[in-house]
């Protein structure tokens, strides 16, 4: 049997396999080095996405911060912005400026814009700017609009007004959801502008204003409406010494010549002209008419109802937080002081220690100044008071001068603020269930109190959220 002898290899067929062999070596580094490539841009791009999402979060952090201090100082210190010098919070050129830490080294820089400011607009829009950066080379930058609003009336809000004495309203007007009784003895300056809606000052009930003499929330059309339905229209539905006034009685201004009404609904459309507030397609408010509760809301941008739900246990919060809540109104009682917060909440609860006790406005000291004081003015201090009782009253006294809300919780017999000896000066809000104006009492509004309004009582919502460098 014959021996098989293998093939010998040629030098060609030698050379030939090395250069496989190089050649399937050469792939395979390819491959390995593609997919190291590929792995380390994967790597690279996923630590990138990772920086890019700790930036975003900074600048939502920044976004979380800037509405936290619209919550505990307002707007007033803002109203310089972009280019304030003491608010880095109002500055773009030198903005808030914080360092977060941690691993992806985190910092942010928010400023605040005023894009339609408050008071001049109500709801107001502020818009945050934000920039947040990660690992000093990943940033993005976002802003956010915030609404603000007035949580209150503002100016004078009641079930049941009753006038009397010479109280006297400068640049506020008067709201109610009852009766408005002895008009007559409710001084205002006729054709002052209000200042919270730009419109003469006056009265404004979703029921009936006269100058009867009452107590209940709810009278009859008899006696001496300034609306009187016993004169022929249009003559019922302007009344000659308080042209200005709405109530469910009034109706269409007439337009004859010397009518202390003529021309009001061209000059100030808005709260005279004919309008269906709510769209359903019946008339809410016509010169001196105003149709329902609803209606007087609508037209006076005020909440329906005027306390929202939750604020009573807000300011509660706060109160307590500040060591300014007490359940007892008389100070030798429960001890109790003048705050020294820059926007205090004092919180008196009376329901269950002290019901119906009556708290004297005039123990309160360190919150006057005088009126009609202008925003821009060196005397309008950026301090607020806001006073909250609940089961319990008020007493304005003793020559007393103040600015702050002032909100009486509790309806009937309780929630009343009276008035005593001495004339007292009270620049702000009030809302209760009664007030009596009995006495010398003037209540007023001026710019620089609309501009410092207590945080408490705005209203922050955030809305068209943007990521601006996406």
């Amino acid at each position: 049997m014959r021996a098989t002898i293998a093939p010998r290899l040629t030098r060609t067929d030698a050379g030939s396999a090395l250069i496989l062999t190089l050649m399937a070596m050469a792939v395979v580094m390819g491959l390995a080095t593609t997919v190291a490539v590929v792995s380390v841009n994967n790597v690279q791009s996923s630590m990138k996405a990772q920086q890019a999402g700790s930036a975003l979060n900074a600048a939502d952090a920044g976004v979380a911060q800037a509405m936290a201090y619209l919550r505990s100082s307002g707007v007033r210190r803002i109203s310089c912005s972009p280019g304030c010098t003491a608010n880095p919070w109002g500055n773009s050129a030198t903005p808030t400026s914080v360092t977060l830490g941690g691993v992806s080294r985190q910092a942010y820089k928010a400023w605040i814009e005023p894009v339609r400011p408050y008071p001049a607009n109500d709801p107001a829009v502020y818009r945050i700017h934000s920039t947040g950066t990660a690992n000093g080379s990943a940033v993005r930058e976002v802003s956010a609009d915030v609404t603000v609003g007035s949580n209150i009336t503002r100016g004078v809000h009641a079930r049941t007004i009753s006038g009397g004495g010479s109280a006297s309203m400068s640049r506020a007007s008067v709201f109610s959801t009852g009766c408005v009784y002895e008009r007559s003895k409710i001084e205002m300056v006729t054709g002052e502008l209000d200042v919270a809606y730009g419109v003469p000052v006056g009265v404004h009930s979703s029921q009936i204003i006269t100058d009867s003499n009452g107590s209940g929330q709810f009278c009859p059309t008899t006696g001496r409406p300034i609306h009187d339905p016993g004169v022929a229209a249009p003559g019922r539905n302007c009344s000659v010494d308080n042209p200005y006034d709405h109530d469910k009685l009034g109706g269409v201004f007439p337009t004859t010549a010397g009518s202390p009404c003529l021309n009001l609904a061209t000059l100030y459309p808005k709260f005279y002209a004919a309008r269906d507030l709510d769209g359903d397609g019946t008339i809410d408010v016509n010169g001196s008419y105003i149709r329902d509760e609803a209606a007087l809301a609508r037209l006076y941008n005020m909440r329906n109802p005027t306390l929202a739900e939750g604020l009573v246990e807000q300011l509660k919060s706060i109160a307590i937080s500040q060591g300014n809540y007490w359940e007892r109104a008389s100070p030798a009682n429960s001890l109790w002081k003048t705050p020294d917060e820059e926007n205090a909440v004092m919180f008196f609860d009376l329901t269950r220690t002290d019901l119906g006790g009556t708290v004297d406005l005039d123990e309160i000291q360190g919150f006057s100044r005088a009126t009609n004081v202008a925003e821009s003015s060196t005397a309008c201090s950026s301090k607020s008071l806001t006073i909250v009782i609940e089961g319990g009253n008020a007493k304005l006294s003793s020559n007393q001068s103040m600015f702050g809300s002032l909100i009486l919780t509790s309806s009937a017999p309780y929630g009343q603020v009276t008035k005593a000896n001495g004339t007292a000066n009270f620049i702000g809000t009030i809302f209760a269930d009664n007030i009596n104006l009995v006495g010398n009492v003037d209540l007023s509004l001026d710019a620089c109190f609309l501009a410092n309004l207590s945080p408490a009582l705005l209203v922050l919502s955030v809305g068209n959220y943007r990521e601006l460098d996406r």
